[in-house]
């Protein structure tokens, strides 16, 4: 087995039993979660897309947002307990969720995709795979990107007792995707409250330029 190959065991394992005991990270009731959501919309907003790929939709939480401004989405998590919960929220035949694992299969290959949406996902696949892996991700998206296309990174920015989240990490994934070749369109900083701490959330828009 490689090294990918035993990443992605255990990332099914892993966010499966957690998803299968409920909301683990309580995206549904939590109010800075749901305002970044909004706010992610907010920004997309004044263009419809005609493709979206949303990457660790979990429950679907955001996915049904998505749903208002594409005319197709395809959400995939590798958690197969949290795609039976967004199934059950009944988005109807414009949203298909699958399991999937965006690190193993040609998703990028379905592509062109006119949006591409990772929420609090990038530093997850960076605690699971070499930033190798990441930044052929990052590559292999962009080019799977429409052009004039988008793609919109969310994350949680925290100190030194959140090592997956320290901002100069958060900040090194989002410079990645503008390093392979997307344009930043806007960038800025949501403040919030999260379990009685204060939180940022980085919200990057890129774009990929026309030829």
């Amino acid at each position: 087995m490689t090294d990918r190959e035993r990443a992605a065991q255990h990332a099914r394992e892993f966010f499966d039993a957690l998803w299968s005991k409920g909301d683990p990270w309580d995206i549904e009731t939590t109010e800075v979660t749901q305002r970044t959501h909004a706010r992610v919309i907010s920004i997309l907003e004044g263009r419809r897309y005609r493709r979206a790929l949303e990457i660790g939709c979990g429950a679907g939480s955001f996915t049904h947002r998505l749903g208002g401004i594409a005319d197709s989405v395809l959400a995939l998590d590798v958690a197969p307990s949290a795609i039976e919960r967004a199934r059950a929220r009944g988005m109807g035949p414009a949203i298909e969720f699958r399991v999937a694992n965006i690190m193993q299969g040609d998703v990028w290959g379905e592509g062109p995709w006119d949006l591409v949406v990772m929420t609090e996902t990038i530093y997850l696949l960076g605690w699971l795979y070499s930033f190798f892996d990441v930044a052929w991700l990052a590559s292999e998206l962009f080019a799977a990107t429409a052009e004039d296309g988008r793609l919109v990174l969310a994350n949680t920015q925290l100190g030194m007792e959140h090592p997956l989240l320290l901002p100069w990490i958060i900040r090194t994934y989002h410079d990645l995707f503008r390093n392979v070749g997307y344009r930043v369109a806007t960038e800025e900083l949501l403040q919030g409250t999260k379990d009685g701490v204060d939180v940022d959330i980085l919200i990057t828009l890129f774009q990929k330029p026309a030829s």
